[in-house]
C-alpha cells in the first residue's frame, strides 16, 4: 500500500500524527500537563494503530516508531521557526494528506483520518486545562483538523 504514495505524501502521512499532536498541545499550552501530553504523543499512535485494524495505519505507525525522536524534533523545530504559522501549516498538511489518501481504498483512507484525529484527542485529554479534560482552544484545533481531513467535527 505504501507504493500508492509519492515520497513526499508518505513522509507527510508519517509525520502528521506528531504535527497534529503538537498543534493540539500548542492550542492550550499546559506547563503541568506537558509531560502527559508528550507521553500521549509518543505512546498513543502505536496503541491506536493496533486497534484500528487498518493496513495503512499499521504501515504508517511502523514507519513512525523507529524515527519518533527525529520526527518529533523536526516538528518542534518547525514550530520554533514559525509559531504563528505552525497551526496553518498542519491544517494544510492535513488537507494534503486527505487528497493523497484518494490513492487507497476509502475504508483505509477513513481509518487513517480517524486514527489521526484520535491521536489529537488523546493528546488533548492527557492534561486538564482549567479543570476541563479538553479545553475550548483544543476543541477548536481538533475541529479544524477534522475539517481539513474531511471528517465531521
Amino acid at each position: 500500500m505504501k507504493e500508492q504514495f509519492g515520497e513526499n505524501d508518505w513522509k507527510n502521512l508519517v509525520s502528521l500524527p506528531y504535527a497534529v499532536s503538537m498543534t493540539v498541545m500548542a492550542a492550550a499550552p499546559s506547563i503541568l500537563g506537558a509531560w502527559g501530553e508528550t507521553k500521549a504523543m509518543v505512546q498513543e499512535p502505536p496503541k491506536l494503530a493496533a486497534a484500528s485494524g487498518s493496513e495503512l495505519v499499521s504501515l504508517v505507525s511502523a514507519d513512525m516508531q523507529p524515527n519518533a525522536k527525529d520526527l518529533i524534533k523536526e516538528q518542534q523545530n518547525l514550530m520554533k521557526q514559525d509559531q504563528m504559522g505552525y497551526r496553518s501549516r498542519t491544517i494544510e498538511a492535513c488537507k494534503s494528506a486527505a487528497a493523497a489518501l484518494s490513492a487507497v481504498p476509502p475504508d483505509e483512507a477513513e481509518a487513517y483520518k480517524k486514527w489521526l484525529l484520535q491521536i489529537g484527542e488523546k493528546v488533548a485529554e492527557a492534561a486538564k486545562e482549567h479543570g476541563v479534560v479538553v479545553s475550548d482552544p483544543e476543541k477548536a484545533a481538533l475541529d479544524e483538523i477534522a475539517g481539513a481531513l474531511g471528517l465531521p467535527a
